[in-house]
């Protein structure tokens, strides 16, 4: 499961996650309670956790100085969640930001493209050598997927030790693109996000939208993948893991 906003507490969040029976919780590093300098470490060494990073993390950042901070940042965070046996750490393809002029949107990275994939290659060359340093497991998650992002993954998958978080409901919203292009490197693909798309909006309690729920799942147990259920509410993550269990897709 992931925190859950309406919780303020990381013990709430633990409460629900072993009241349900689930696995792990993420951490998300956007949440005060969850940075390292708040948390209760007692609770990290008796739990089971990943660690979604910051959104803000962009290491396809154009500004030098910016791009290293972000990735100083990731080598402490992944500094500290290893002593407590966090190995699985989520970042975003960040599709960057973009100028709206009268006719169109101008993504920069689009503009800037060669400086951009450079950007993204030193960046994957500095973090497979922090995965190896601290046996980490670094992913890499599809949000909105443009030309220039498909060249980024391409430089990811040049690194052994560089994977990919396949978010199934940001996938079936931005056309089924991510899934298509990861399998091309299906072996990298380590860790699941799952909630669904109703037409309009991701993040929705699973068996309302549009997603393939079984498919997916199928496909997870296959490749023996970890599957977060990626809800936004308490109601919304206890109707879905209730309903995995009607269908009996957890046991």
């Amino acid at each position: 499961m992931p925190i859950l906003f309406e919780f303020h507490s990381l013990e709430e969040n633990i409460e629900l996650c072993q009241k349900l029976n689930l696995d792990f919780i993420e951490l998300n590093l956007d949440i005060p309670y969850c940075f390292p300098e708040n948390i209760d470490i007692k609770l990290l060494s008796k739990n089971n956790f990943t660690i979604h990073l910051s959104e803000k993390v962009d290491i396809g950042e154009l500004n030098n100085s910016l791009r290293e901070f972000y990735l100083n940042e990731i080598e402490k965070i992944i500094s500290f969640g290893t002593k407590f046996n966090i190995y699985k750490y989520n970042l975003h393809l960040d599709p960057g930001i973009h100028f709206s002029l009268p006719d169109k949107k101008v993504f920069i990275y689009q503009e800037y493209l060669k400086e951009y994939l450079n950007a993204y290659k030193r960046s994957c060359d500095l973090l497979s050598k922090i995965a190896d340093k601290y046996n980490a497991i670094i992913l890499f998650e599809n949000v909105r997927i443009e030309s220039y992002t498909l060249k980024a993954i391409e430089v990811i998958s040049n690194y052994n030790n560089l994977f990919f978080t396949l978010d199934l409901g940001h996938n079936i919203r931005y056309g089924n693109v991510a899934k298509e292009q990861f399998l091309k490197y299906e072996n990298k693909i380590r860790h699941i996000h799952l909630h669904d798309f109703n037409g309009l909006k991701d993040h929705q309690e699973l068996f309302t939208g549009l997603l393939n729920i079984k498919e997916e799942l199928d496909f997870c147990e296959k490749n023996n993948l970890d599957v977060l259920i990626e809800v936004k509410r308490k109601e919304e993550l206890i109707n879905s893991v209730n309903n995995l269990h009607k269908f009996e897709y957890l046991n």
